[in-house]
């Protein structure tokens, strides 16, 4: 597939192709509806749009809903097939898609990644007044500043997030670890969703800040590339999806309790005295320390909760009770009840919906 400027395109499969549902993650529905309103103000056909992706309205319109990575991602490479522009549509001058595809092909061969980030801010010097990527050295700190020669025509700033995302992420890539975040820093007020950025940007988030920054330890820029043009060609293949799905990342404690209740049994959560044993840590401790990051086990455990039942009420030949048990509950009204507090549906209006995309 390719754009009608003949750039090629990461495969996205047929309408009638099911996208895999992930058991152990699922992304926030605004996320598609935002992207979906920003492509119908530019006169795309948002049906098509949402067919492709497998997307069906009635889930959309539930502000609790989930949708899995791989259709967003499909959403997105539905939007570049049709106005060919990386931005989305909201800076001053299109960029035709392939334009980061060139980028990379010339940092995947550069020896450091300080090295690999040099290249990219005199790429875009030389092909893009829209974008300006600019390092900052500060102490013991490399602040990744992400600017917008516009910053009003992104006025949901969802293209901010996309490149935040972006340029946390595919670095990531390059050096084989995920880069710790110590600061995320955005122009912006706190948005309603900002639930979403622990597992969008893994770090504490500033707002309201002189620029939109990502802020690493300085020692990053001397990791090595470690990956190779082979690499290369079969991340491009699945962009955007590396940039949605959860990544493994310098654990916290809000982590290491998520990682540990999401390896927990299918028909059963593990209680926070499990953990705390664990950890060899108290309750009280715990809580403590979950709550400093600003969590809780409760939530935690709700997520997961939540995103299991997501996807087994992907799976048709599963009952809603056997999806409330393989949830964590023994009676089904509790799990109708917590369901419906989660999403906004009841789980079985719910599959219905789910199912009206594939």
């Amino acid at each position: 597939m390719t754009t009608k400027s003949g750039h090629p395109l990461p495969s996205s499969p047929p309408a009638e192709t099911p996208l895999t549902q992930e058991v152990k993650h699922t992304i926030a529905s605004y996320f598609a509806r935002v992207h979906l309103q920003n492509a119908g103000r530019q006169g795309m056909d948002i049906e098509v749009l949402m067919a492709q992706a497998q997307l069906p309205s009635s889930l959309l319109q539930e502000p609790g809903a989930r949708i899995a990575p791989q259709q967003l991602a499909a959403l997105f490479q539905a939007i570049w097939q049709v106005n060919d522009d990386e931005y989305l549509g909201l800076t001053q001058t299109p960029r035709r898609v392939g334009v980061f595809t060139l980028l990379t092909e010339r940092m995947v061969h550069c020896e450091t990644l300080g090295q690999a980030l040099k290249e990219a801010i005199r790429f875009y010097r030389l092909i893009d007044n829209d974008f300006n990527l600019v390092v900052e050295q500060q102490d013991k700190q490399v602040l990744l500043h992400i600017r917008l020669q516009r910053p009003e025509l992104d006025y949901q700033n969802i293209l901010t997030e996309l490149l935040l995302l972006i340029w946390h992420r595919f670095p990531s890539w390059l050096v084989k670890q995920v880069i710790p975040l110590q600061e995320i820093r955005f122009r912006f007020q706190p948005p309603s969703h900002k639930e979403e950025y622990r597992l969008l940007y893994p770090g504490p988030c500033r707002f309201s800040q002189p620029d939109n920054t990502l802020v690493w330890p300085a020692e990053v820029l001397d990791l090595p590339i470690r990956r190779n043009t082979e690499q290369l060609l079969k991340y491009l293949k699945i962009v955007p999806l590396p940039w949605f799905r959860k990544q493994e990342f310098v654990e916290t404690l809000t982590d290491r309790v998520s990682r540990m209740l999401e390896e927990g049994p299918v028909d059963h959560l593990i209680t926070l005295d499990d953990i705390a044993e664990q950890l060899h840590t108290t309750t009280r401790t715990l809580r403590r320390k979950l709550t400093s990051e600003g969590s809780s086990f409760q939530r935690l455990k709700d997520n997961v909760r939540r995103d299991r039942a997501i996807y087994w009420l992907s799976q048709e030949d599963i009952s809603i009770a056997e999806v409330g048990r393989r949830s964590g509950y023994t009676e089904a009204t509790a799990f109708i009840r917590a369901f419906k507090s989660w999403t906004g549906v009841a789980p079985g209006d719910y599959r219905k919906r789910l199912l009206a995309g594939k």
